[in-house]
């Protein structure tokens, strides 16, 4: 884990972006959308690889130059291409993900800005389902997962997915209105990818990342579902290691609900807190593995009273407390990153990128304190503090300006 408290210029010299497009086409859909998706990270200034995944029964869109584990570590963004299956990625690209142990294990893969897109044979078929399921290996990794941009040519006329980009199958059915989505998509990766570069370019070294101390500082937001002893103690600490990372902190606990423990200390979070924050970072105790309608709410009203220019572009992480192992935890951290992708945020779940995740239970989507696990106290806490501190050092890397990270419309 990085010093607490140590801070550093963000002086590297700038170069062009590392942007890696990796696709499995069976019939043509995914090979389009990504040729497009390469030519959009190219027009905004990046160095290009296209890799492609080949299974058994696909047919034939030419040569195949395959990806290999080093175009992962030169890249500072991936934009991933998959067809739908079961919900989940295809068995060509699972199998490659599944070679990376040795890259996720150094955290070789950690800080990449990636980004998804799929098709299915139907308007539906699991798409949704397929572009979370590939966000979850990302967390693993430690990446930096962009959500869609409702701002993007075609967004809406595409299905409005917030979790990527998706169309149905069929090479003849990639228009024009699809392969400029697709464009825009890696545009948008090529142009946080080169906000990652020095990030990337550290992890090479085998460095942690640094927090820098140029411009306006991040501003945190650290909300919680209720203040009792467990989410305040956690929120105490994620606030206190974004402040050694030189972030302006609030700790606010979300409007009670009927039923909800009587409120502590905390302020009320408002949406003017959102709309304040350039990162935030969500605390929370799982309803059935689900959100706890608390959350729900404050998501619903703040999406309500404030523009979609005050939502995107956040950079979020999630936090939790659970009566015991599995008791939902993962589950509820991973419903709030698919919350947040509605809002067209880059999330940062904390993944593997420290030693001190794995010594507090290897809980790769975020922290959790829980009762019954005989786990060390301590080092939850030191986990979270972790979590704080990484966040504002991205926030500083990917918020130069105290706004929100681009989106290209």
């Amino acid at each position: 884990m990085p010093a607490i408290g140590s801070t550093s210029s963000s002086s590297e010299p700038a170069r062009p972006a590392n942007v890696a497009v990796i696709y499995h086409s069976r019939r043509g859909t995914q090979h389009a959308l990504a040729t497009a998706a390469a030519e959009g990270a190219r027009a905004a200034g990046a160095r290009i690889r296209v890799r492609r995944v080949t299974g058994p029964e696909d047919e034939s869109t030419g040569p195949a130059l395959p990806p290999a584990l080093d175009d992962l570590v030169w890249a500072d963004g991936i934009v991933w291409a998959t067809p739908t299956y079961y919900g989940n990625v295809s068995a060509p690209i699972k199998a490659f993900l599944d070679t990376t142990n040795g890259l996720w294990a150094r955290r070789a893969l950690a800080d990449c800005v990636v980004a998804g897109m799929t098709s299915s044979t139907s308007r539906y078929g699991g798409q949704e389902a397929t572009l979370l399921a590939l966000h979850r290996t990302m967390y693993h990794w430690g990446a930096l997962v962009v959500s869609a941009d409702p701002g993007s040519p075609g967004w809406h006329q595409l299905g409005g997915n917030a979790y990527g980009m998706s169309v149905p199958a069929g090479a003849d059915g990639v228009g024009s209105l699809e392969r400029a989505a697709a464009a825009s998509l890696g545009a948008r990766v090529g142009l946080l990818a080169r906000l990652a570069a020095p990030l990337r370019d550290r992890r090479r070294a085998g460095q942690a990342p640094r927090p820098g101390s140029g411009g306006p500082p991040p501003r945190l937001a650290v909300l919680v579902t209720d203040d009792g002893p467990a989410l305040s103690a956690l929120a105490a600490e994620l606030a206190a290691g974004a402040s050694a990372a030189g972030a302006e902190v609030r700790v606010r606990r979300l409007p009670a609900l009927p039923g909800d423990p009587p409120a502590g200390t905390l302020s009320p979070a408002t949406p003017a807190d959102v709309a304040w924050a350039t990162a935030l970072a969500w605390g929370s105790t799982p309803a059935a593995g689900c959100l706890p309608a608390t959350m729900t709410r404050y998501v619903q009203q703040t999406d309500r009273a404030l523009s979609a220019g005050e939502l995107r572009g956040k950079l979020v992480t999630a936090f939790g407390a659970a009566a015991n192992l599995h008791a939902g935890g993962e589950s509820m951290l991973l419903s709030t990153y698919t919350a947040m992708h509605h809002w067209s945020a880059l999330i940062a779940a904390p993944g593997y990128t420290d030693p001190i995740v794995s010594a507090a239970g290897g809980n790769p989507y975020g922290t959790l304190l829980v009762d019954d696990n005989g786990g060390d106290r301590a080092l939850t806490l030191a986990a979270v503090r972790f979590q704080g501190f990484r966040l504002a050092t991205l926030a500083r890397q990917f918020v130069p300006a105290a706004g929100p990270v681009p989106v290209v419309g």
